[in-house]
């Protein structure tokens, strides 16, 4: 049986961070491969929302609010996660 639930992942990005670039990638293949998941890049220096305090680094990367991934995921992590999610 397969739950389809909207899951939310927020990518804190910067744009002096070199490590950052690989995180528009790894945003465009989790939305590409996990339609479920909605994606969302924000940047640090240009957003008018309040960061959260558990975003201290650049890339994190928050799942439904709490940090998932402080730099880029491995693909591993990614496919275990967001499968599981979708069962």
């Amino acid at each position: 049986m397969t739950v389809d639930m909207t899951v939310d992942l927020t990518i804190y990005v910067s744009r002096h961070c070199e490590v950052c670039r690989y995180a528009y990638e790894v945003a465009g293949e989790i939305r590409s491969r996990f339609p479920h998941v909605h994606v969302t890049l924000v940047d640090l220096e240009t957003t008018p929302q309040e960061v959260p305090e558990a975003v201290f680094a650049t890339p994190t990367y928050l799942l439904n609010g709490r940090v998932w991934s402080l730099g880029n995921p491995s693909p591993e992590k990614i496919q275990t996660t967001f499968q599981a999610l979708h069962r």
